[in-house]
C-alpha cells in the first residue's frame, strides 16, 4: 500500500514540474506583448528585465526601440551606449546609435561613433561620409584620415583623390598631396581638373621636383597640342612661380623652324600664343628679347587683345610705345591699371594730353580706383579742391576692401593734402603710416621731406638711422643726412659730406638750410651746425649760383659768425625777394651789429605808410621766426580776439613757444562761454587744457559741449569719444542718453549707448530704457522701446508694464501686443501666450504678425492658440500657404479628414514642391473611402520624392507607401527589403513592411517578414 502511494506522489510531482515548463518566462511574455503591439505593456516587462541586470541584445535592443517609438531619445541613446559599453563589437548596435545620433542633433558623438562604425565595417561609403561630417565639423585630421581609407577601397574615384590631395596641402604634407595627385593623373589618363593641375606643379616646384612637373606638363600637352592647352600649361607653370619652365615649354612651338617669318619658315602660331611667350619672357627677366619680339609686332592688333598687348608693353618698360598705341584706339579696351600707368608717365613728362583725355572719356567712375591719379589729374587742371577731395578719399581707403595704398601712393597723398592747404589733416594721416615693415628705397627721399616739413624730424632721424643700419643704400644714407642735418648731430653730417664728393643740388641745399636754422637758433651751442651749413650751401653755390643758393650761402655765412661777408649775397636780392630775403637780411645786419641800419630799415618799411595787412603780417611773421615771440604776443591776441581763425591759431602758436598757455586757455574759455566753439577752436582748447594738465576742467567743457543744444547733434556726438578716452564713461553715458532721448530706439545715438552698456545693461539703463517706453507719444513708439527692452533682458519688465495695460484682453493697442507677446514667447509662458494672441487675433490684420503669433503658440505648445491665429490670417489672406498647410495638417492629426481635404487641396493647388503635403492629402482621400481621387496627389508625391539630391532612410520608406497606394506593390516591396537589409533588427520597419504585406493579401510573404530574426 505504501509503495503505491509514493508511485502516486512520484507522479503527482512529475506532472507539477512539467506544468511549470509550461509557464512563459518574463523574456518570452515581453516578446508575446511586443508582437501583440502591447507597447507599454512591453517596455514595463523588458524595463524590469533591464533593472533587474539583463544587458543582453534580447532585453537592450527591443527596449532601446520601444523606448524611441515613445519618443524618448535620450533614454534610447543611453541604453544603446550603455550596450556598446557592454558589446563593442555589435554592429547593429552601432548603426542603431548613428541613427539615435542623428535624431537627437548630436553631430559630435555621431561623429565618433560613424569613424568606428566605419573601421568595422571597413565600408568605403562609410568612410565617404565619415569625411563629409568631420569637415563639417572642422575635424581636418579625421576627414584626412577617412578620405585615405575610401580612396584606398575606391581606387577609381580620381575626385575624391584630388580632393585629398588639396586637403593634404593644405595640411602641410606636400609629398602626400603630390602622391595622391600623381595616382589620380594616372587613373584619369591625364584629364584631372585644372586647379588641381596648378597644385601638382606647385607642389612639385615647391618639393625640387622641377623636371617631373615639366614632364608632366609636357606629357598633358601631347603630341598635337592646341594653342589653348598650351597657354593654359605655361600659365599654370607661370603661376607656380616658374616661368622659365613655361618658356622651355611652348618656346619650340614659338621659335622653332615651323614658325613663319624671322625666327622660321614654317606654319604661323597665333597672336595669344605670341603675347604669352612674351609675358613668360618679362616674368623670367628677359625683358630685351621681349621688346625685341613687340617691336616685331606688325600692324594693328584686333580689340580682343589690344588690352593685353598694352600691358605688356608697360611691363616690359616701354610705356611711351603704348601711349603710342592708344592714338584712335577705344580706351575701354585697355585695363585700368594700365590707363593708369600710363596717365602717370604722361604726367611726369608733363603731357596733359592723355590724362585729360582719360577723363574726359572715361569720367570719375574710372578714377574711382587710381584716386592719386585722380588726384593728380586735378591738380594738372587747377582744380586743389578736388585733388584734395581724392587725397582724403585715397587715405580714408587705405587698407579697406583688399584697396591698400603702396607706400608711394600714401606719400603722395599726404603731400598734395599739404600742398592743397589740408597740412592738419596731411600731417594725422603722416603719423598713421605703417614705417615697421619694408619701405622701397625710391621713396625714401620723400620720406625724409615729409619728417622734416611736419617738425617730425627727431622720429625721422631714428628712422632712417635704423634702415641705414640694416639696409645700407645712397638713398637711406641721403635721407639721414637731411634728418641729421635737422635734429641729429651735424659734425657727423660734415663728415660724411666731405667723403662725398658728388651729391645732388636738393639735398645740399635742404642741409645748408637745415643747419643754418639751427645755428641762428643758438649759435654759441650749435657751432658744428653752422659750420656744416657753410659746407653744404658753399657747395649748392658752386654748383648752381641761383638765388636760392645765394639765400642758403648767406644764411650760413650768418650762422657761421660772418654776417658782414653775407650782406653783399643778400643786397641784389631784397628788391622783391620776399619774406625769406628780408628775415636773412635783418638777422645779417643783427648779428654784424648793425643795429641803426636795421632799425632805419624797419622803420623806413613802416614810414612808407599804406601797409597793407600782408605787410603788417609780414612784419610779425620776421618776429616770430627770429623767435621773437613774447614781444609779437599782444599784437597777435588783440588780432585773435578781433578776427579769430588763423590768427587765433598763430597766437596759439606764438602763447606755445613763449610758455604762455594760460592765456590762451582764458582767451578760449571766454570765446567758449560766449558761443560754441567752431571746430578748429574747439580742437585748439581741449589741446590747451590736456596740455596744462586741467583734466578736470577739460571733461567739464566736453560734457558741456556734447549736451549744449546750440549745437547740431552731430557736434554733440564727438565729444563722447573724448570723455571715454578721458575714462569718464559716466559723462558720456550721460550725453549719449541726452542725445538719444529725443530719438526713437533705432537711433545712431541710442545703438552707441547700447554698445556702452554692453550686451546686458545695468539695472540704471534698463530703467531708462523703460522710462522711454513710458513716456513715448505713441502705441508704435512704445512698442519700439519695448521690443529694445526685451532684446536687452528686460522681458520680464516688458511683461510686467504692458501686462498691466491689458495686453492679455481685447481692446489695447495692437502695436503693443507684439512686444508682450514675444516676451511671454522668451519667457516660456505659454498659457498667457495663449491668451494675448487670442486677444490679439481680433483686431490684428497684418498677415505677418499673425503668423508670427502662429509661430510664436506652435513653438510654446499652444496648438489651438496656433489653429486660430492661422485661422484669422487665412480669413485675412485666404490663399496664405503656410495657413493652408498648417491648418490641413492639424485637421488631418485630429481626424477631420474633409477639412484636412479642402485645406491641403487649397495648398497643393499652387503646385508647392512639398511630397508631405501631397501625400497626407492622399491619405486623407483614402481614408474618405476616394482611392482613386487620391492617385493623382500620390504620383504628385513620389515624383517631387524622388526629385530630392539625397534620401534618408524616412524618404525611401514613405516611398515604399507611396507605391504601394499607386498599385506597384512588387516596386514597394523591394524598397522595404533594402531597408529590412540595411535595418535588420529595426522591429517598427518589419511590422510596417508586414502590414503593407497583408493589405495586398501577401499572408505567406507578411509572415516570413515577421519570423525574421
Amino acid at each position: 500500500m505504501r509503495a503505491n502511494l509514493l508511485v502516486v506522489l512520484l507522479i503527482l510531482l512529475a506532472g507539477i514540474g512539467a506544468s511549470l515548463l509550461l509557464i512563459p518566462h518574463s523574456a518570452e511574455l515581453a516578446l508575446q506583448k511586443f508582437r501583440d503591439r502591447d507597447y507599454d505593456s512591453a517596455r514595463d516587462a523588458y524595463e524590469q528585465r533591464y533593472a533587474a541586470g539583463d544587458r543582453s541584445g534580447a532585453t537592450v535592443m527591443p527596449l532601446t526601440r520601444l523606448t524611441l517609438a515613445q519618443g524618448d531619445v535620450e533614454r534610447a541613446i543611453e541604453l544603446t551606449e550603455g550596450f556598446l559599453a557592454a558589446e563593442p563589437s555589435s554592429v547593429e548596435a552601432r548603426e542603431l546609435l548613428d541613427r539615435l545620433y542623428q535624431d537627437a542633433q548630436r553631430p559630435g558623438d555621431r561623429l565618433e561613433n560613424l569613424k568606428a562604425l566605419a573601421e568595422m565595417r571597413n565600408s568605403a561609403d562609410l568612410f565617404r561620409e565619415l569625411a563629409y561630417a568631420a569637415g563639417f565639423r572642422n575635424r581636418m585630421a579625421m576627414r584626412a584620415e577617412a578620405l585615405v581609407r575610401y580612396c584606398t577601397l575606391r581606387p577609381e574615384d580620381v575626385e575624391a583623390q584630388q580632393e585629398l590631395a588639396a586637403l593634404l596641402a593644405a595640411r602641410g604634407d606636400p609629398a602626400g598631396a603630390v602622391d595622391w595627385l600623381l595616382r589620380a593623373d594616372d587613373r584619369a589618363t591625364g584629364n584631372i581638373q585644372p586647379d588641381s593641375r596648378e597644385l601638382l606643379m606647385s607642389l612639385l616646384i615647391d618639393l625640387d621636383r622641377e623636371d617631373e612637373a615639366y614632364e608632366r606638363a609636357r606629357r598633358w600637352l601631347g603630341e598635337q597640342p592646341t594653342v589653348a592647352d598650351m597657354i593654359g600649361l605655361a600659365s599654370q607653370l607661370a603661376a607656380a612661380s616658374r616661368p622659365d619652365l613655361g618658356l622651355r615649354l611652348i618656346e619650340p612651338q614659338v621659335t622653332g623652324p615651323q614658325v613663319i617669318g624671322p625666327q622660321g619658315n614654317g606654319r604661323a602660331h597665333e597672336l595669344a600664343l605670341e603675347l604669352t611667350y612674351i609675358d613668360l619672357l618679362i616674368a623670367a627677366d628677359r625683358r630685351e628679347q621681349a621688346r625685341a619680339r613687340l617691336s616685331a609686332l606688325s600692324g594693328p592688333v584686333e580689340d580682343a587683345q589690344f588690352g593685353r598687348l598694352l600691358a605688356l608693353e608697360v611691363n616690359a618698360g616701354m610705356p611711351r610705345a603704348a601711349l603710342e598705341a592708344t592714338r584712335g584706339r577705344d580706351l575701354r579696351l585697355v585695363p585700368d591699371w594700365v590707363l593708369a600707368g600710363l596717365a602717370e608717365t604722361a604726367l611726369r613728362d608733363g603731357d596733359q594730353a592723355f590724362p585729360d583725355r582719360l577723363y574726359r572719356e572715361l569720367g570719375d567712375g574710372f578714377l574711382d580706383d587710381y584716386p592719386i591719379l585722380a588726384a593728380n589729374i586735378a591738380l594738372g587742371r587747377g582744380d586743389p579742391a578736388a585733388a584734395a577731395g581724392w587725397a582724403e578719399r585715397a587715405l580714408a581707403g587705405d587698407g579697406l576692401a583688399g584697396k591698400g595704398l603702396t607706400m608711394g601712393d600714401r606719400l603722395g597723398a599726404i603731400r598734395i593734402l599739404d600742398r592743397t592747404g589740408h597740412r592738419a589733416a596731411a600731417v594725422a594721416a603722416f603719423d598713421r603710416l605703417p614705417l615697421s615693415g619694408t619701405v622701397p628705397e625710391d621713396v625714401l627721399e620723400e620720406l625724409a621731406a615729409l619728417f622734416i616739413d611736419f617738425d617730425r624730424a627727431p622720429a625721422g632721424l631714428a628712422w632712417f638711422t635704423a634702415r641705414r643700419q640694416a639696409t645700407p643704400s645712397p638713398a637711406a644714407a641721403q635721407g639721414w643726412a637731411r634728418l641729421a642735418a635737422k635734429s641729429g648731430d651735424p659734425a657727423a653730417v660734415a663728415d660724411w659730406l666731405a667723403g662725398q664728393p658728388k651729391l645732388p643740388l636738393a639735398l645740399l641745399q635742404d642741409i645748408a638750410g637745415s643747419a643754418a636754422e639751427r645755428a641762428s637758433a643758438n649759435p654759441a651751442a650749435n657751432r658744428p651746425a653752422a659750420a656744416l651749413a657753410l659746407a653744404a650751401a658753399q657747395r649748392a653755390f658752386a654748383l648752381d649760383p641761383s638765388p636760392r643758393s645765394r639765400l642758403a650761402l648767406a644764411g650760413a655765412l650768418t650762422a657761421s659768425g660772418k654776417p658782414a661777408d653775407a650782406l653783399p649775397l643778400l643786397a641784389p636780392l631784397l628788391d622783391g625777394g620776399g619774406a625769406e630775403v628780408e628775415a636773412a637780411y635783418i638777422a645779417a645786419l643783427d648779428g654784424a651789429g648793425r643795429s641803426e641800419e636795421l632799425a632805419r630799415h624797419l622803420t623806413a618799411k613802416l614810414a612808407r605808410g599804406n601797409l597793407s595787412d600782408a605787410d603788417q603780417q609780414a612784419i610779425v611773421t620776421m618776429l616770430l621766426d627770429h623767435k621773437a615771440y613774447r614781444a609779437a604776443l599782444p599784437l597777435l591776441r588783440a588780432w585773435a580776439e578781433r578776427q579769430g581763425g588763423e590768427w587765433l591759431s598763430v597766437y596759439a602758436d606764438a602763447a606755445v613757444k613763449a610758455d604762455a598757455l594760460p592765456d590762451l586757455a582764458a582767451l578760449l574759455q571766454g570765446r567758449a562761454a560766449a558761443a560754441p566753439l567752431a571746430e578748429a577752436e574747439d580742437s585748439l582748447y581741449r589741446d590747451t587744457l590736456t596740455r596744462l594738465g586741467r583734466k578736470a576742467d577739460l571733461r567739464r567743457y566736453l560734457l558741456a559741449r556734447a549736451t549744449d543744444d546750440r549745437l547740431p547733434a552731430d557736434r554733440r556726438r564727438e565729444p563722447v569719444s573724448a570723455l571715454l578716452a578721458l575714462g569718464d564713461k559716466a559723462g558720456a553715458e550721460q550725453a549719449l542718453q541726452r542725445l538719444a532721448a529725443g530719438q526713437g530706439p533705432q537711433s545712431e545715438d541710442f545703438r552707441q549707448l547700447a554698445y556702452l552698456w554692453g550686451p546686458r545693461p545695468p539695472a540704471s539703463g534698463l530703467d531708462w530704457i523703460e522710462a522711454r517706453a513710458k513716456a513715448a507719444g505713441s502705441p508704435a513708439e512704445q512698442a519700439a522701446w519695448y521690443e529694445r527692452l526685451a532684446d536687452y533682458g528686460g522681458g520680464r519688465r516688458v511683461i510686467a508694464g504692458l501686462g498691466g495695460q491689458g495686453l492679455g484682453g481685447q481692446g489695447a493697442a495692437p502695436a503693443l501686443k507684439t512686444p508682450y507677446i514675444e516676451a511671454l514667447a522668451a519667457a516660456g509662458k505659454g498659457k498667457e501666450l495663449a491668451a494675448a494672441v487670442r486677444a490679439a487675433l481680433a483686431d490684428e490684420a497684418a498677415p505677418d504678425r499673425l503668423r508670427r503669433y502662429a509661430r510664436l503658440a506652435e513653438q510654446t505648445g499652444q496648438r489651438a492658440a496656433a489653429s486660430q491665429a492661422w485661422t484669422a490670417l487665412l480669413a485675412r489672406k485666404p490663399d496664405d500657404a503656410d495657413a493652408l498647410r498648417q491648418l490641413g495638417m492639424l485637421a488631418y492629426d485630429e481626424n477631420r479628414l474633409a477639412d484636412a481635404e479642402r485645406l491641403l487641396r487649397r495648398y497643393v493647388a499652387a503646385g508647392p514642391d512639398d511630397y508631405e503635403a501631397h501625400y497626407f492629402l492622399g491619405e486623407a482621400l483614402t481614408a474618405l473611402k476616394r482611392p482613386t481621387v487620391a492617385i493623382p496627389f500620390y504620383r504628385t508625391a513620389l515624383s517631387q520624392l524622388r526629385a530630392r539630391a539625397t534620401r534618408g532612410d524616412a524618404a525611401i520608406q514613405t516611398e515604399a507607401n507611396l507605391l504601394n497606394r499607386l498599385g506597384k506593390v512588387d516596386d514597394a516591396v523591394a524598397l522595404f527589403e533594402g531597408l529590412r537589409k540595411r535595418r535588420p533588427a529595426d522591429r517598427q520597419l518589419k511590422a510596417d513592411y508586414a502590414s503593407m504585406l497583408i493589405e495586398n493579401g501577401r499572408l505567406p510573404e507578411a509572415r516570413r517578414v515577421l519570423a525574421l530574426p
